[in-house]
């Protein structure tokens, strides 16, 4: 080992120093972490509530373009505008693509700024719709900050744009050249809303159209004052929106700022601290940003954004997209710095304190070490034989006071040993050879039997006789102790050695006192109680061979009992699934013959209305005959009238003589022909009446025919109701069956597994009675005293205790199970 041998005028000093700089240190390390934690916990509490603050207005923000959306798109001039575009667009004949752009874009003159394009000078059917409505949409986007404002037609065309970029009057609809674009699967989902509320929303993605920067667009369908939707309108959102919103910088030092993550990891806002373009291109990722995408707000710390050390605080964003979250940073050596000049100035500080003391306790130590060191001179001439040395400091009151006290009492010691005479000094070195001589038998005869003892012989005895009495008496105490311990170590190591052989009837017989006799009461306890438990070993071995002989016979029995109940419960479950089979088809057939019934019901009911409307036809078929004999009638009248004018002129041609005659030729043929037509019309009648006699035959029959299928068609119905409510409750059977049927298979499984249990328990309990025979062997080797040992206590009394408790448990749990629900297995088991 190394030894020290600087002096304690280096060591105190040292000490006085160390100490100092311990207690500097401690107390200036506990200062730096407990300043560090406070300034840590302060900047996350901090950037914790910035981050919340600024989540929460990006909600706002994007809950009022929402609101925004939603008012333009019930404004009666967005419908209008909508509407009036529309119609335009079909006023184009050929391509309303090529024209609207070469219109509007080509032949713009303000190429670098196409919407500040409001009209053409021009009558055209686009542009007198785009003089009314540019100028307004125009002025919202300025005023809210969106990048472009979209009108589109139920087919997917953009008939309008602030903007007119590369995606104006270009088709979005399926198939369409960007369809498959951001807009395009925003226009897609918003034409097929039908909720006037709904809004769609597509999260920040790279946009061909607005020269691949981001953009997120929100879009809506748009419905006239009619409630029916003529188109969509759509609002691009810049990702500097959003700078905007989170870009207030106040609180967060030089180093801190809030950003806007979204769930694939990328910035959805741009870094005040990078000239570049930071959405969907910097990365942010880590614990604390997948929390607060799950809807978490978390805090921790980060090297992966802006290769920096940094503290971080995220609170959720909830969009109708994927969500977003505002992440607020810090760098972590700027929330420290205050700390970090603390310690510097503590360190400052803590090194001109150490100066101070260093200074002080040398000071301080010369008055304690120039004494210490004066003290060993004169103890190192002491040492060396000089007895007139001086010792100094003797007066002090201190220690080293005390320590000169001392060391003047061995000088003058020293003086006096010196002055004895040289006869004195011959007699005591005598008595030190006669002592040392003593010292050196009494070692070997004591020794002897020590170390014999201690090597576990005790048969060694002290056999020296001394010339000092108290030195004899010393011997025969040991050589009594040594007689003592061989004795009783010998008593119980015969008994050991009989339980060893099995043998548990010996014992310590021998007088002894104090730790002997506690050991032999000990030894002959442990005999005594390990008879006892063998022979309780034995009465409980013969006890549990004939309760595992009961057990085993009645288990055999139930596992016998349950064999048959297993196969019967098999076969009940068999015959019930042919009667669910039988039951089934039945209730097939049944809905089979409903439906059937149901078909001719409908043809009766097409029969019965085909009847009426023949009953109908007959009606007007004898409305129209009674109408035709009325006509016939007034034709008779006209015939006779006919007739009787003829009949006049006749008499007035034969009066006026041969003047008369042409005449009279021509009143006779028209009295012929009106007779003639007397005559047809009299046969027309005739005939009119029969038709009409018979067609009232023939409604009657309808009408007859009519009541029967009437009555045919409430049987039908009837019939129908009743193979309804038939296969309805067939059905019912049928799940009923289905019910009792699964009920059986799960006893039916029960019931095997309660077999197997038992086939497991028979197993067990053979086990167990071999284990009992082998106990018995096993006990069967101890010798133990004729006496019967101490029984255990009875346990006979219990009503459920022991082996025969749990046998009856075992009994009654079997029959409950088994009985419950069916008397005859109740009644099969009552034996058991």
């Amino acid at each position: 080992m190394l030894k020290l041998s600087m002096p304690i005028a280096r060591k105190l000093p040292l000490a006085l120093l160390g100490s100092a700089l311990l207690v500097s240190v401690g107390v200036g390390l506990a200062s730096y972490l407990i300043g560090s934690e406070a300034l840590r916990s302060s900047a996350e509490t901090n950037l914790a509530t910035l981050a919340s603050e600024r989540a929460s207005q990006v909600s706002t923000y994007l809950k009022s373009v929402e609101d925004d959306l939603v008012a333009t798109s019930r404004s009666e001039a967005t419908v209008q505008a909508l509407r009036d575009f529309a119609g335009a667009w079909l006023q184009f004949k050929v391509d309303p693509t090529a024209e609207v752009r070469k219109l509007y874009v080509d032949g713009n003159p303000n190429k670098d700024d196409l919407s500040a394009l409001e009209t053409l000078g021009t009558t055209g059917a686009y542009d007198v719709p785009h003089t009314r409505a540019h100028k307004g949409f125009r002025s919202q986007i300025a005023i809210r900050g969106y990048r472009d404002l979209y009108l589109f037609d139920l087919k997917g065309f953009m008939v309008y744009s602030v903007n007119k970029a590369e995606d104006f009057g270009t088709s979005f609809a399926d198939g369409g050249p960007l369809a498959t674009s951001t807009l395009g699967s925003v226009f897609q989902q918003a034409v097929a809303i039908e909720n006037p509320d709904d809004i769609v929303f597509a999260d920040f993605a790279p946009y061909q159209a607005a020269a691949g920067l981001p953009a997120s667009f929100f879009a809506k369908p748009v419905f006239n004052a009619q409630g029916r939707k003529i188109g969509v309108l759509a609002i691009q959102l810049p990702s500097e929106r959003l700078d905007a919103v989170v870009g207030d910088r106040t609180g967060l030092g030089e180093t801190g700022e809030v950003i806007i993550a979204g769930s694939d990891g990328l910035l959805r806002s741009d870094s005040t601290f990078t000239p570049d373009n930071d959405a969907l291109v910097t990365p942010f990722a880590g614990p604390m940003l997948d929390a607060a995408l799950a809807g978490t707000p978390s805090g921790g710390e980060t090297t992966a954004y802006r290769a920096t050390d940094m503290l971080v605080a995220a609170a959720p964003i909830t969009t109708r997209g994927q969500p977003w979250a505002a992440v607020a940073v810090m760098a972590t050596s700027e929330v420290l710095a205050p700390v970090a000049n603390m310690r510097n100035m503590m360190l400052l500080i803590g090194a001109g304190l150490l100066a101070v003391v260093t200074a002080a306790g040398l000071l301080f130590s010369r008055t304690i070490t120039k004494p210490i060191t004066r003290l060993t001179s004169t103890m190192e001439a002491l040492a060396q034989g000089d007895l007139d040395a001086e010792v100094r400091g003797a007066e002090r009151s201190d220690e080293l006071g005390a320590m000169a006290r001392a060391v003047e009492v061995f000088r003058a010691n020293g003086q006096k040993v010196a002055q004895m005479t040289e006869a004195e000094a011959a007699q005591v070195l005598a008595n030190q050879a006669d002592r040392a001589r003593m010292m050196v038998s009494l070692q070997r005869a004591f020794g002897d039997v020590v170390d014999a003892a201690i090597a576990g012989d005790f048969s060694r005895r002290v056999e020296a006789e001394f010339p000092d009495a108290e030195l004899n008496a010393l011997a025969r105490s040991v050589n009594s102790l040594v007689e003592t311990v061989d004795r009783g170590l010998g008593e119980t190591g015969e008994v050991l050695s009989a339980l060893a052989e099995t043998n548990l009837t010996r014992r310590v017989r021998g007088d002894y006192e104090g730790a002997f006799a506690r050991l032999k009461a000990d030894t002959n306890a442990v005999a005594e109680k390990l008879g006892e438990i063998v022979g309780q070993l034995r009465h409980t071995s013969g006890a549990l061979k004939t309760a595992t002989g009961e057990i085993l016979s009645g288990a055999n029995d139930l596992s016998e009992r349950t064999t048959r109940q297993a196969a019967t419960i098999e076969e009940t479950s068999a015959a019930m699934e042919q009667l669910t089979s039988t039951v089934l088809d039945s209730a097939s057939k049944a809905e089979a013959a409903s439906t059937q019934a149901k078909a001719v019901s409908r043809t009766a009911e097409e029969g019965g209305q085909v009847m009426a409307a023949a009953t109908e036809a007959m009606d007007r078929i004898t409305q129209s005959s009674s109408k035709i004999s009325n006509i016939i009638g007034l034709i008779d009248d006209i015939a006779f009238q006919t007739n009787l004018l003829a009949l006049n002129a006749s008499v007035e041609a034969a009066r006026a003589g041969d003047a008369g005659k042409g005449f009279a030729v021509v009143a006779v043929e028209v009295r012929r022909l009106a007779q003639s037509a007397a005559s047809a019309s009299a046969d027309v009648k005739t005939l009119i009446e029969q038709s009409a006699n018979e067609v009232r035959g023939g409604s009657k029959l309808v009408s007859d025919a009519s009541t029967k299928l009437s009555s045919v068609l409430t049987a039908i119905r009837d019939n129908t109701t009743a193979l309804e409510a038939i296969s309805r409750d067939s059905r019912e059977q049928a799940g009923a069956i289905n019910e009792v049927n699964a009920a059986i298979q799960q006893m039916d499984e029960m019931t095997q597994h309660n077999a197997a249990l038992v086939e497991e328990t028979n197993a067990a309990i053979e086990q167990t009675e071999a284990q009992a025979n082998e106990l018995d062997r096993i006990v069967d080797i101890f010798t133990i005293d004729a006496k019967p040992a101490r029984a255990p206590q009875p346990r006979a009394a219990e009503p459920a205790g022991g082996i025969r408790g749990m046998q009856q448990k075992l009994k009654a749990a079997a029959g409950s199970y088994l009985s419950r629900g069916n008397a005859a297995v109740d009644k099969d088991w009552s034996e058991f």
